[in-house]
């Protein structure tokens, strides 16, 4: 008789089996080696087990601490122990590293290596034919490329690995706090078939040079390191580095190993060093996904990519008056089957330029698009747009996106990036996400943009607005989303705003709101509201199931706990609270106090964090 594990489906124990041996989405070296006895249950579980073991070949790069058996005498101290990170030297180890306490004096080296499992692959019964996928990977410290050449030459140059068809370069070294400088690797590298003629320099590449004695020759490891896996590993279709602004030196192995592959891809979503040499055949591009730099494409050339193969496009430290014409020439440029459009300009003070380049060309705002062209940019199937720090100060750039449809909007920047938006856009959406960042001094214009937008007709199912000042919603006397099913407002917004929105919302299921005026210093925030005002009691939402209110510390303020239940009982059918766990206790005694009044939120469940489905 089967047992309740073996009845369930292949695709369930995959996921139970990576949920349960893997620590996050990262998947470090370590957590292949939990798989091993899962392999000994039985034959179903050890054919899963094998397909996640033998899936991917990680190379990791790790530093290990090296004790010294002797303490210095003159480090002796009473002091708190202190690490303080060092450059690596030629060798690969990490210079002395001091660490004192009040008994003992240690004094510790770390030594950077390459670890991977290789063996563990190459000993299996099925070497190499289920592998599909190289990944190089840092996480707590700088990689060091140039040992890496002497790693690989051993036992991944004596084998053939055909199978492979995916690269991913991940450097996380730079996001943890105190990181020593990357400056071992990091020099101008270009691909060694593209490096004879100077003219072939992409502006990314002269931007990412080191002014520093030693550091401006060309690094030949790093093109010998990309010759080696491209030799070994021929039929890779996808190379990615994640994330895009990584570490320089691994930025520049990922971007030599997108120009290797370059012409076999359907897949690029690595840095580009060099320009994009024309293709023989403009049908053997296969091209489905790509990010790419406008710098590369200016400088490669009209009719490089076909647009009708792209599926997915992400524009990256876009220029403001770039080119369309590296995807066609033609008098209409039409991408047929592109579903995802991500455009993120490079600079922040750009958004005057667009004026003295108009004045320059003659006339105001001849263009009807993103960029320098003039001519109609079509896409049919666009239904993911994301665009971050938009430089152009008249809604007419928006006009290429107005037959399209559009169903996921994302814009982010300065309010000065997003106040020109054509609302028309918004019409048809179902999701919109809106990211207002850094202080301008504009506060009644950011007011009376949400005004605008909530005023619009639009099939919105989702949104989130977010702003990282003190700037206030305001809402409209009618707000137009009432089709809104979750709404997340990581801005400042007065109760009685809030609630006044909320009671335009019928179908409004899930609110996350994280700042709400609580003081009484605030109030006069509440004038934005009108003449709306809720008495207590009263029932503002009976839709609403999913509430959190994040805001206050640790320690329970009492005009936080009065606002939170404040809200509460304007909404008495909900469901899920989310709230700091110091008011938690207070507001259940309330409740049970009033509980013939309320008597469904005796049942509610108290969450540490509610997500938006969507």
């Amino acid at each position: 008789m089967l047992s309740l594990i073996d009845r369930l489906e292949e695709r369930i124990l995959d996921h139970i089996i990576a949920y349960a041996c893997y620590t996050n989405d990262t998947r470090r070296l370590a957590d292949y080696k939990r798989l091993l006895p899962l392999a000994a249950v039985n034959r179903l579980w050890r054919q899963l087990a094998h397909t996640h073991i033998y899936s991917t070949l990680v190379i990791e790069c790790q530093s290990t601490p090296i004790l010294s058996p002797k303490p210095e005498p003159k480090l002796r101290s009473k002091a708190m122990g202190v690490v303080v990170w060092n450059r690596p030297d030629k060798t690969g180890v990490l210079p002395l590293t001091k660490t004192t306490s009040s008994s003992t004096t240690v004094t510790t080296a770390m030594a950077i290596s390459w670890h991977t499992n290789l063996g563990l692959i190459l000993g299996g019964q099925k070497p190499s034919k289920l592998t599909r996928r190289l990944c190089i990977q840092a996480f707590d410290t700088v990689p060091d490329y140039s040992t890496l050449l002497d790693t690989l030459s051993s036992g991944f140059a004596q084998h053939q690995w055909t199978d492979i068809v995916q690269i991913d370069i991940r450097d996380y070294s730079g996001l943890r706090r105190n990181s020593p400088p990357d400056l071992t690797a990091v020099v101008n590298s270009i691909t060694s078939s593209r490096s004879s003629s100077s003219s072939s320099l992409s502006p990314m590449v002269v931007a990412a040079r080191i002014h520093k004695p030693g550091h401006t020759h060309v690094n030949s490891n790093l093109t010998k390191l990309a010759t080696l896996i491209s030799k070994h590993v021929p039929n890779v279709t996808a190379v990615a580095s994640d994330p895009w602004e990584c570490s320089p030196s691994s930025r520049l192995v990922a971007g030599h190993l997108a120009s290797q592959y370059f012409s076999q891809l359907l897949v690029c979503h690595a840095p580009i060093l060099a320009p994009i040499a024309r293709p023989k055949d403009p049908c053997t591009c296969n091209l489905s996904s790509l990010s790419i730099q406008t710098s590369i494409l200016q400088s490669s050339g009209p009719n490089i990519i076909p647009a009708a193969q792209l599926r997915t496009l992400k524009l990256l430290q876009a220029e403001a008056f770039f080119s369309w014409e590296a995807f066609s020439s033609d008098a209409t440029l039409v991408f047929t089957n592109l579903t995802s459009l991500t455009i993120d300009f490079e600079k922040d003070h750009v958004a005057n330029d667009s004026h003295k380049y108009d004045a320059q060309k003659g006339g105001q705002n001849p263009r009807v698009s993103m960029g320098i062209d003039k001519r109609r940019i079509l896409f049919p199937k666009l239904t993911n747009l994301c665009v971050r720090k938009l430089p152009y100060t008249y809604p007419e750039a928006w006009a290429m996106f107005l037959d399209s449809p559009i169903r996921n909007l994302a814009l982010a920047g300065k309010f000065a990036h997003i106040r020109y938006l054509d609302t028309r856009v918004l019409r048809q959406l179902d999701i919109f996400d809106m990211h207002v960042y850094l202080s301008e001094k504009s506060f009644g214009k950011f007011t009376a943009f949400v005004k605008t937008v909530l005023s619009v007709a639009s099939s919105v199912r989702s949104a989130w607005i977010r702003h990282s000042e003190v700037f206030p919603i305001s809402v409209p006397e009618v707000c137009a989303w009432t089709g809104l099913q979750e709404l997340n407002i990581t801005a400042y917004i007065p109760t009685f705003t809030l609630l006044a929105l909320v009671s335009q919302l019928p179908e409004l299921r899930r609110l996350i709101a994280q700042r709400i005026a609580c003081d009484d210093s605030e109030a006069i925030l509440e004038s934005d509201s009108g003449p709306f005002h809720v008495e207590p009691g009263a029932v503002v939402s009976t839709s609403v199931r999913d509430l959190q209110l994040h805001m206050g510390g640790s320690k329970p303020r009492v005009t936080t706990l009065q606002t939170i239940i404040y809200v509460v009982m304007c909404m008495p059918r909900l469901k899920q609270l989310a709230v700091k766990q110091a008011y938690r206790k207070d507001i259940r005694l309330f409740i049970r106090r009033h509980a013939a009044e309320y008597p469904e939120l005796l049942n509610l469940d108290y969450v540490h964090h509610i997500n938006m489905k969507s």
